[in-house]
């Protein structure tokens, strides 16, 4: 089948995004936003160049890498929340709403997507109601620099709007690394009610355990990461963090890692570490056995800790500690097996 030199042109141009077969959409979660112009067999000239110009004619927000739209498209999965002082954050569900609802709060540097390999798994897509969202200084969502944007309050709003947006109910939270944090926050402006149960995957508890449960290693990488006058040392930081979080990713999910760290102000890591919280609400539902929790471990981390979580959680009642033999940081890449079972059991679904 020939095609104009406009049809031609246009499709030249999309080439980078076009995915190479079905398997991928599939396995990788990849929209297939021009597979089936590509992939059609019409049998008129007028036929192909009409169903090119319907699809260009859907409405696409224009990707501009400092703006919250970042990456976003009509017919990307996806949408973005106001939270209450107005920062935008990137939030996307997948599953089924009738299931148990799971929200997934991702660690310090790396946004939602790391979640990537669990949103795209029909298996877990059949059992649970997925949710995720890029926090504030994260990927696709707004990046405040003030200080006033990261007092605890503020990131408790971030998960109220993903909550009120998706409808949820008592869903249970995943906490992973620095973003186990986060739940501390959330349940310092709400009852124990407001969830189901606490998941830490490889997560810090709270800001002030922090000192004791990071790696020799985990903070060796700091100074790197923090770096604002250096490339050099900034780069090789950067690398040597997630190189750390798992030294044997796959190439395409390592460089969507760096790129995250990329688009990311420096400011925020300072802001994110010295922030202040309340602990106190979420000690007492630890402690009381009022909230269910699941702490999961990798037994081969390198960013964390495990005997300094369990230290941080002394005292708590209904916990349930796994460890996930030979797993990274990524336990859920490492063992992916393991890590569906140990969490979709649990929650009960």
């Amino acid at each position: 089948m020939l095609f104009s030199l406009k049809s031609l042109s246009i499709a030249v141009a999309l080439l980078p995004l076009v995915v190479a077969n079905t398997q991928d959409v599939q396995t990788r979660g990849t929209v297939p936003y021009y597979l089936v112009f590509l992939a059609q067999d019409t049998d008129s000239q007028a036929a192909a160049d009409n169903t090119l110009e319907r699809r260009l004619a859907d409405p696409v927000i224009m990707i501009n890498p400092t703006d919250a739209n970042f990456g976003i498209s009509a017919e990307a999965p996806g949408r973005l929340l106001t939270s209450a002082d107005g920062t935008k954050i990137f939030a996307e569900a997948r599953g089924n709403p009738a299931k148990p609802a799971i929200v997934f709060i991702h660690g310090f540097g790396i946004g939602a997507m790391a979640f990537d390999d669990i949103f795209n798994d029909p298996l877990w897509l059949a059992r649970a109601y997925l949710v995720r969202y890029d926090t504030r200084g994260h990927g696709r969502s707004d990046k405040p620099t003030t200080a006033a944007a990261w007092v605890s309050q503020r990131l408790a709003e971030d998960f109220d709007a993903v909550v009120q947006s998706y409808n949820l109910v008592k869903p249970f939270v995943l906490g992973w690394s620095f973003g186990g944090s986060q739940i501390a926050d959330v349940l310092s402006f709400h009852p124990q009610s407001y969830i189901s149960g606490i998941i830490y995957d490889a997560g810090v508890p709270y800001q002030s355990a922090l000192p004791t449960i990071g790696s020799p290693a985990g903070f060796a990488v700091v100074a790197g990461l923090n770096q604002t006058t250096n490339v050099t040392e900034f780069q090789s930081g950067y690398i040597d963090f997630i190189n750390l979080c798992d030294p044997a990713l796959d190439w395409d999910f390592y460089l969507a890692c760096l790129g995250d760290g990329v688009v990311q102000p420096r400011a925020i890591l300072n802001l994110s570490f010295t922030r202040t919280q309340n602990n106190t609400g979420l000690i007492q539902a630890g402690t009381t056995g009022a909230l269910p929790t699941l702490a999961i471990f990798g037994g081969d981390d390198q960013v964390v800790l495990k005997q300094g979580i369990l230290n941080a959680l002394a005292g708590w009642q209904n916990l349930t500690v796994v460890t996930l033999p030979d797993a990274q940081h990524f336990t859920w890449i490492s063992r992916p097996v393991l890590f569906r079972a140990t969490v979709l059991n649990w929650i009960g679904a």
